[in-house]
């Protein structure tokens, strides 16, 4: 779990005298920010899944100093090769001397001693080395895990975790993450807390597969021939097409003729409304309004407006 080496507060004495006593106790919150030899802005935490066994951490920390700051020690659980460090002031660059060491209970130490920082200057550590032990297998899939704890308070956390192409990421996923990204060659997930509090911890566990294989391309020849089996289904689905509506219009003309026979055997004994025809003949209105329209056309009919309908008129 990364931490300071000197973030432990700093007891502060009391007075023997009831006074200062009491206003020791009334401006405590007011000068509790200086209890620490600098603040956390921010601390970033990015993970790469380079194989199945290693991983490239990378951790960023943008801390403002309260005094003559020129050190700084992260503990982590896990091994630490290839560590590399720079301190990033702004204006310029300057390297980090590191220092790796174990201490008890196996954890071990990253010592980071760069030049001073006076108060009240800011800089961020960017700190990279290659890891392991944080993938474990789980029911034959790989789960990530990860555990951190503050011992003072952090601005903003932020967490990444970079799988490359080849693997599916799976359940469980917790918790769950505020940003997930996909490309063609990696899958990003991204946690973010804001406002950290001294003793916060946060647990990682993301179940991922395997590499996967990527399979060999097919021959060209294998989609030439889809290519040549689609095109004759899709030819034959639209002759097929063609034909289902030329047999529709068919029926469709034979319906019609029949209608308009019925429609001329009632018009020869007489005037009728348009809206009895539809009654007479057990069609809808569109559809007799259609008939009517198409015999009008021909000149067999004529309709004269009456009220909301037509009558419908023998042509002679």
């Amino acid at each position: 779990m990364p931490a300071a080496e000197d973030q432990k507060p700093r007891g502060r004495k009391s007075a023997l005298i009831g006074l200062f006593l009491i206003l020791s106790l009334i401006f405590l919150p007011l000068v509790g920010a200086e209890e620490y030899d600098y603040e956390i802005n921010a601390y970033a935490v990015y993970f790469e899944v380079v194989d199945q066994n290693n991983i490239r951490e990378t951790i960023e920390i943008d801390l403002t100093s309260n005094t003559n700051l020129s050190g700084y020690v992260i503990y982590t659980a896990y091994p630490v090769e290839n560590a590399s460090a720079v301190l990033d002031l702004g204006n310029r660059v300057e390297k980090i001397n590191v220092t790796v060491r174990e201490i008890l209970g196996g954890t071990n130490a990253i010592y980071l001693t760069f030049p001073t920082l006076k108060p009240g200057q800011s800089a961020r550590i960017e700190l990279t080395f290659i890891t392991r032990g944080m993938i474990s297998e789980n029911g034959g899939n790989e789960q990530f895990t990860y555990y951190i704890k503050f011992s003072q308070p952090v601005g903003v956390f932020h967490m990444q975790l970079l799988v490359p192409r080849g693997y599916a990421i799976l359940s469980p996923i917790i918790p769950s993450p505020d940003r997930v990204e996909s490309s063609t060659d990696r899958l990003l997930l991204e946690w973010k807390r804001s406002n950290v509090r001294p003793g916060d911890e946060f647990y990682f566990i993301v179940g991922f597969s395997g590499e996967i294989t990527v399979p060999k391309p097919p021959s060209p020849w294998l989609y030439v021939g889809l290519f040549i089996i689609g095109f004759l289904l899709g030819g034959g689905s639209v002759y097929g097409y063609i034909l289902y509506r030329e047999r529709k219009r068919e029926e469709e003309l034979t319906h019609l003729r029949s209608d308009e026979e019925k429609i001329l055997a009632m018009l020869r004994e007489g005037p009728v409304l348009q809206s009895e025809l539809a009654e007479k003949l057990g069609v809808s209105k569109a559809k007799v309004s259609m008939i009517l329209r198409e015999m009008e056309e021909k000149g067999l009919i004529t309709r004269a407006k009456e009220g909301r309908t037509y009558r419908v008129f023998l042509r002679e």
